[in-house]
């Protein structure tokens, strides 16, 4: 069984919704199995659920470990590999939680302790409530042992509609905040 990523010991607005092990690929004696926690941020939801009436979602962030077996040395293009693939699945799992339109558009390097994680970062929309929320999502990929380790999250940075609900959410949200707080919650992932 792969080992939990470590955390930010400083999630309390923040709840856990799932924790599970999954096998990404096994052929020819190769295997990869990740460990992935999904934490959703309780706080804003339920200001959102006061203001506006409207009960879901609005941040995530995740954290996952990938090992492989047998345990290869990391190289520069195993990194590549994994990392391509990473930011790949990390688009789909933004459109499986209801994002649309989902674009990379942006790759860079991130320092995470004294490692270079490769950092994707993504643009998207969600249908909420007949509002248009545009949202940033960014992705984390680094392996600072012989496991990989893949940070990342989502969040709304603006509301496209008009009235009581889409002024009451725009009220709610600060996306220069969400994007700090994610990339403290990214360098503090181990």
């Amino acid at each position: 069984m792969v080992a939990p990523p470590s955390v930010a010991a400083d999630l309390d607005d923040w709840r856990r919704v799932s924790d599970g092990t999954e096998t990404l690929f096994s052929a020819g004696g190769v295997s990869v199995e990740a460990r992935v926690q999904v934490y959703e941020d309780d706080h804003l939801r339920a200001a959102v659920r006061e203001r506006t009436g409207v009960d879901r979602s609005w941040r995530f962030f995740l954290v996952a470990r990938l090992e492989l077996s047998p345990s290869p040395p990391i190289s520069g293009p195993l990194r590549g590999l994994v990392a391509s693939r990473a930011s790949r699945g990390f688009a789909d799992r933004l459109e499986t939680r209801g994002f649309e339109r989902v674009e990379r558009r942006e790759r860079r390097t991130l320092r995470i302790g004294d490692d270079e994680a490769r950092l994707f970062g993504y643009d998207a929309h969600c249908r909420v409530a007949d509002l248009d929320l545009s949202v940033d999502g960014w992705l984390a990929v680094w392996a600072p042992d012989e496991a990989f380790r893949l940070a990342g999250g989502a969040y709304p940075t603006g509301v496209d509609g008009e009235g009581e609900t889409a002024a009451a959410l725009t009220d709610c949200l600060d996306p220069s905040a969400f994007r700090s707080e994610l990339f403290e919650l990214l360098r503090a992932t181990g």
